[in-house]
């Protein structure tokens, strides 16, 4: 059989997760993408001397969740070792859920299922383009941007052959395969294009109604580190977490919804982001011991979206696979970015060795890739749901009733039975680092130490754990810090 050619368009997260996946796969791999060529530099210099001008969040706090971590331990150790020598490394239970969570949990095998990774983004992903530009079946076109594709009707389907590209001297050419990746992120321009030719494009969407930023810090003293617990959590007006990376560097990132006027102007400004994290103790042990790396970066206008193509008789476009963001986009706040391009990299994997039919393989990647991540979407959404409504109530406003309950479920029956069962508390564990829906048994139990749980606070009025701080006793106390401080 000839050897089929498959055209990536892309070289972030996306692109090289879908090398990596068809690294042994017998296909020749052409990956397109705009930027130049990394500098040959040391992987922990990435962060600062990588330039990425294609990737907008790219030095933004990432997590490297648990399901990339159990890939690459399986499919490509030598990769790991590599992103475990540039100084990235796995995360414990302890850091991950508070003290009252993890206390009655006992060790499991599989419990290394379960550890993510931590690191920079830039670092993580300076390793894995190194490693992927070592594959003999890759070579990378740099410089390039896409400016069209190739397309031809088979029978009522459109068929994508090829991408035409715009190269740094101007000049223009069309790169063909058998297959075309698009990894080029949200803002692709396939959708567009396919759009122009009669395919339909729809976006299933909910705006996620917060905004959030992030500083990178890095320890004066990597030996003498504060204790790594309590590194999140949620105040409902205000959420926060730390994202702990190699060689002393860390980031602390802040969101709020969208309405919390006041708050989002503090999170976008250096004043405001240090005043708030010195009225989180956790926080302030660690800005204390540190020194600021980056400006306040900050984001916003983020959307739970899913890119459904050709819906309808004629079915998708045959040889166009969107992996990444241009297909997916959650929540960021989850992070859950990274882990889905990988996961949607495997299912594409899969399609593409399982048959050479086209149509057979696009009905393969749309549907394996909605049953593996369609889940953690409806989480996404549903989430940011409850946190809007949770917020609105801080306010003293008025929320549906369908939030009333869905509030009622996460305070009353979800948040004790994770501090009181340990298997919900493992089950937690598992949802957050997006692994494999559990089996039929297991999700039995959980429903049952649900039940049993709102039953007892029924009869006991059992409640969250703790109690966060008053809204205006929180922001008063900010604001006059940051007046103090001027």
């Amino acid at each position: 059989m000839t050897v089929e050619r498959v055209v990536i368009v892309g070289a972030g997260i996306g692109g090289l997760a879908t090398a990596l996946a068809l690294e042994d796969s017998g296909t020749e791999l052409s990956i397109v993408e705009r930027d130049p060529p990394p500098p040959d530099i040391a992987a922990e210099e990435a962060f600062e001397r990588w330039e990425r001008e294609g990737v907008p969040q790219f030095r933004h706090a990432h997590i490297l969740l648990a399901r990339i971590q159990t890939t690459l331990r399986d499919r490509h150790p030598e990769l790991l070792q590599q992103l475990l020598a540039a100084g990235l490394y796995l995360s414990t239970v302890e850091e991950i859920l508070p003290a009252s969570q993890y206390h009655g949990i006992v060790p499991e095998a599989g419990d290394g299922d379960l550890l993510h990774l931590w690191g920079r983004r830039a670092t993580f992903e300076y390793v894995l383009r190194r490693y992927v530009g070592g594959l003999p079946n890759v070579r990378f076109i740099h410089g390039a941007r896409v400016v069209g594709i190739v397309t031809e009707p088979v029978g009522r389907a459109l068929a994508v052959r090829g991408v035409e590209l715009r190269h740094a001297d101007d000049s223009r050419s069309q790169l063909l395969g058998d297959c075309i990746v698009d990894a080029s992120g949200v803002r692709s321009k396939f959708p567009e294009w396919l759009s122009a030719l009669g395919v339909q494009c729809t976006d299933e969407g909910h705006d996620s109604g917060f905004v959030y930023s992030c500083r990178h810090y890095r320890l004066n003293d990597p030996a003498a580190a504060p204790a790594r617990e309590q590194g999140g959590g949620n105040y409902d007006y205000l959420g926060y977490a730390t994202f702990y990376a190699e060689h002393g560097h860390y980031a602390l990132s802040l969101a709020c919804p969208e309405e919390e006027s006041e708050l989002c102007d503090l999170i976008r400004r250096p004043d405001g982001f240090e005043a708030l994290c010195e009225q989180l103790p956790v926080l302030d042990r660690w800005i204390s011991q540190s020194t600021p790396t980056t400006k306040v970066l900050g984001a916003g206008k983020f959307r739970n979206r899913w890119r459904r193509f050709g819906v309808g008789d004629a079915g998708p476009p045959l040889g166009y696979f969107p992996v990444g963001d241009s297909q997916l986009q959650t929540n960021p706040m989850y992070g859950r970015g990274c882990a889905s391009a990988f996961v949607q990299a495997e299912a594409l994997s899969e399609a593409l060795r399982a048959t050479r039919d086209p149509a057979e393989r696009a009905a393969r990647y749309y549907s394996r890739s909605r049953e593996l991540l369609q889940h953690y979407y409806e989480l996404s959404v549903n989430t940011d749901r409850m946190y809007r409504a949770r917020a609105s109530l801080r306010r003293g406003l008025q929320i549906s009733t369908g939030d009333k309950l869905l509030n009622f479920a996460y305070e009353r029956v979800f948040v004790p039975a994770t501090h009181r069962h340990p298997l919900l508390a493992r089950e937690f564990l598992r949802s957050v680092q997006m692994r494999e829906v559990s089996s039929l048994g297991v999700r039995l139990r959980v429903l049952v130490l649900l039940a049993i749980t709102f039953l007892a606070g029924v009869w006991r009025k059992l409640g969250p754990t703790s109690t966060p701080p008053g809204r205006t006793e929180f922001l008063s106390r900010v604001l006059g810090s940051v007046r103090a401080a001027k």
